[in-house]
């Protein structure tokens, strides 16, 4: 995955922004080592969160027309969605979070148990069942368990469902836990920030375009996104020239 950054350690030398375009890689954890022209090295760590990213990944890929690629990676967005309202609504009871970790080890590798815990805390929390759309069950099973490749036009019809449940779940969970979203956030940075050497400068970004919780509002539809999404790249790559 790649980031655009600039280097704070300049701003901090020159009184102002150095418009250095650096594109940087970031991998498993959302940490983007840069070093710009100047010589210096500092951490650009992502507030992103993992669904975030995977869904942004996802856009990627089909923009590409890799669909087997976005579809695969989709169903990974919506599965660590969950593991994300998990987070949240274990915070809105006040749940220790490292009593979580250890109680989440016993899910992790298992999606079905992980849709099952979020299943309860929602009921819990808004005092109504959560209707799985099964549909997304079936096509992320034929497409990761049986490598079925799928269309263009499949992929977006997913992609809907996907963004439709996570868009739907993120507006209830922003209307009733909010300070817990950015809890879980913070959480995710300073945990981030801990694996990195002390004496290392450090900045933060919102990170992903596509769908952002630092957004004051998403998007309502996968389309409408990937819309959005594009024309984004499209003004962020005509502006790099000349920034260079």
């Amino acid at each position: 995955m790649k980031i655009f950054a600039t280097c704070m350690e300049c701003q901090k030398e020159l009184g102002l922004p150095s418009f250095e375009p650096i594109i940087a890689d970031y991998y498993e954890e959302p940490v983007a080592i840069i070093e710009c022209s100047r010589g210096h090295k500092s951490a650009f760590m992502l507030q992103s969160q993992k669904f975030e990213i995977l869904l942004e990944s996802a856009a990627n890929a089909l923009l590409e027309g890799y669909t087997l690629e976005a579809a695969s990676t989709l169903s990974s967005a919506y599965e660590r969605f969950f593991e994300f309202a998990i987070n949240v609504l274990c915070s809105k009871q006040n749940v220790n979070e490292e009593e979580l970790k250890r109680t989440f080890k016993y899910v992790s590798k298992q999606s079905e148990r992980q849709i099952g815990a979020f299943l309860f805390l929602y009921l819990f929390e808004f005092g109504e069942t959560y209707e799985i759309n099964k549909k997304l069950i079936e096509f992320r099973n034929k497409v990761v368990h049986k490598g079925y490749i799928p269309t263009p036009k499949e992929v977006e019809s997913f992609g809907d469902r996907v963004y439709l449940e996570i868009f739907a779940i993120t507006q209830k969970l922003k209307e009733k836990c909010n300070e817990d979203i950015q809890k879980v956030i913070t959480a995710s940075l300073l945990e981030r920030s801990q694996k990195l050497p002390t004496d290392m400068p450090r900045a933060t970004s919102t990170g992903t375009m596509f769908f952002s919780l630092s957004q004051a509002e998403q998007k309502s539809s996968f389309t409408e996104a990937m819309l959005s999404y594009k024309v984004a790249q499209k003004m962020f790559l005509e502006a790099v020239p000349y920034m260079n």
